[in-house]
């Protein structure tokens, strides 16, 4: 299910799958992401096949699950459910407040509209050691940064203290 976001400031359309997206899932548990989104969109024109937003607000919006850690944290690492790349997880962290807002978006290939992939609130941070979009700054990000525990839906199975990458 395509949802219209609104439109960039070049006036380039943009939507969001609510079902399949990575998006989605956040949305689902912070709807108010697809007013953010669109008041981010109409500040910033749309131009690549890939476009990648930070943008700060300039008031506070929600905050942060991702933090540094140190060496006294009790980390962890686990899959996902329905995820193959591991995820560092820091236990009894603590949220921080912030006024960023970070936007994936990639051109749809049959029109000249962009997609919503992915969204959150919060800086931009590279991709998981593992992905199939990892980095160079990855592995370094994110031996130094971690997921707050929360609520996530986690493979049991997975979860190690030994660091899988």
């Amino acid at each position: 299910m395509k949802h219209p976001l609104g439109h960039s400031r070049n006036d380039v359309a943009v939507q969001v799958d609510l079902i399949h997206s990575e998006a989605a899932k956040r949305i689902a548990h912070q709807p108010h992401l697809l007013g953010l989104a669109g008041e981010v969109l109409q500040k910033v024109a749309l131009r690549g096949p890939k476009v990648v937003i930070e943008h700060d607000t300039g008031r506070t919006i929600g905050y942060s699950f991702v933090v540094p850690t140190a060496d006294t944290d009790t980390i962890f690492y686990a899959q996902l459910l329905h995820d193959k790349t591991y995820t560092r997880f820091v236990k009894n962290g603590k949220p921080f407040s912030t006024q960023y807002l970070t936007l994936i978006l990639h051109r749809n290939e049959n029109d000249s509209a962009y997609e919503l992939a992915d969204i959150w609130i919060g800086r931009l941070s590279p991709p998981r050691p593992g992905s199939l979009d990892e980095t160079a700054e990855s592995k370094p990000y994110w031996a130094e940064h971690a997921y707050i525990l929360g609520d996530q839906s986690l493979q049991v199975q997975t979860v190690t203290k030994i660091c899988p990458y």
